[in-house]
């Protein structure tokens, strides 16, 4: 793995952690194309084992990862209260929405 290659993947999840927080959903559509290049550019890279100099880099953009993971779960699940609001508010039945699950709730 080439530091710079790790170096432009903790860049771009910077971004878009960034870019969820403040709910720019182009810029959210755009950095997460970008994230499958550079994820691509350092899985071509090798592995990062045998670079211990690189350790705390990827330990680095594990937890960038997560939280971008984490906020995109929020955002969903915030989502989800609203249309169950909006719902509630018509006097309707509940309506389908699809769960983390991968179904119908």
């Amino acid at each position: 793995m080439t530091a710079a290659a790790l170096e432009e993947l903790i860049e771009r999840e910077e971004a878009l952690v960034a870019a969820l927080d403040a709910g720019d959903i182009g810029a959210v559509e755009r950095l997460t194309r970008d994230m499958a290049a550079a994820l691509a550019a350092v899985a071509a890279s090798g592995g990062w084992s045998e670079r211990r100099d690189l350790k705390d880099r990827v330990t680095q953009s594990l937890r960038l990862a997560e939280a971008a993971g984490g906020r995109v779960n929020y955002l969903a699940d915030d989502n989800r209260r609203r249309i169950e609001r909006l719902t509630a508010l018509t006097g309707r039945p509940q309506a389908e929405a699809y769960g983390r699950r991968g179904r119908y709730a």
